[in-house]
């Protein structure tokens, strides 16, 4: 009876009878395809990159907040007061959505004590870019802005910690350099409470909103959307509100469909050619 003939062996210490370049048949065998990728929904990837464009317009409302208020479109008490408000009725409303209202108390004690200390600093403040062009400081404005968009902390899983400190010192930085240009310490002093109300507090009541509810926070969001339109079309006209529109179509729709189209080109393999994973027990 003939010797069957010899299996080849996945082992380099071994002398086979084979050659340097040679691949068995059952070698593609163990091949697995995309095991770890994930498949993301459209509605996943929509409701993700909403926020990016949410929390952008929060940052464009500031902008052109300061520019009505610069241009002499309304005075910067009327802006505040309305942001205020809504701010007040938004704490109102907390209680209803997170369980903890303790934490809420601290926190407002905590802003009323940044405020005071805004009131006090604001004449400092509105003469720290004295000697700086205009140009200079629309330009800084601008890259602050980016930044901030970059660095901030979108909690995409309302589950994970929100940590937004870079983000929050940018808002601030931003709306000090923009302050700092306006008429009185008093106007700088109601635009820095309206940037900390639009650019802090409403992302913390987004986040508690969208652990709630989604459809509030979809339609918080879409009213966002429709101030910050109104107010480009006040101040700059028709063309800049399309653009705007059109940006917040392009990010929240445009962006998750083409980040879909391309999860068909993922083609990640793994097979018997990886680094081998020890497998330790954990009773011995």
């Amino acid at each position: 009876m003939a010797p069957s003939p010899q299996q080849w062996k996945k082992l380099l210490y071994l002398n086979q009878p084979f050659p340097d370049n040679y691949t068995p048949e059952s070698f593609l065998d163990q091949l697995k395809r995309n095991t770890t990728v994930t498949k993301y929904s459209f509605r996943k990837l929509y409701h993700d990159f909403s926020l990016v464009s949410l929390y952008a317009s929060l940052l464009l409302l500031v902008n052109l907040n300061f520019s009505g208020i610069y241009s002499a479109y309304w005075h910067a008490c009327t802006s505040t007061l309305v942001s205020t408000a809504l701010a007040l009725v938004g704490f109102l409303v907390l209680p209803a959505i997170i369980d903890n209202v303790e934490n809420v108390a601290e926190n407002v004690k905590s802003n009323m004590v940044i405020l005071l200390m805004l009131l006090l600093l604001s004449p400092v403040l509105r003469s720290l870019t004295k000697s700086t062009s205009s140009d200079s400081i629309w330009a800084l404005s601008s890259v602050l802005t980016s930044l901030n968009v970059l660095c901030h902390d979108y909690a995409l899983e309302t589950s994970q910690s929100y940590r937004a400190v870079i983000s929050t010192n940018l808002s601030f930085t931003n709306g000090i350099v923009l302050a700092s240009r306006l008429s009185s310490s008093m106007d700088a002093f109601v635009f820095l409470v309206f940037t900390a109300e639009v650019c802090i507090v409403f992302p913390l009541f987004d986040l508690k909103l969208r652990e709630k509810s989604y459809k509030a926070h979809f339609v918080l969001t879409l009213s966002m959307y429709a101030v910050v339109a109104c107010i480009i079309y006040v101040i700059h006209g028709t063309w800049f509100t399309i653009v705007y529109l059109m940006g917040v179509v392009f990010v929240s729709v445009c962006l998750p469909w083409y980040f879909m189209s391309l999860q068909r080109y993922k083609n990640e393999l793994q097979g018997p050619w990886d680094t081998a994973k020890p497998k330790i027990n954990p009773k011995t």
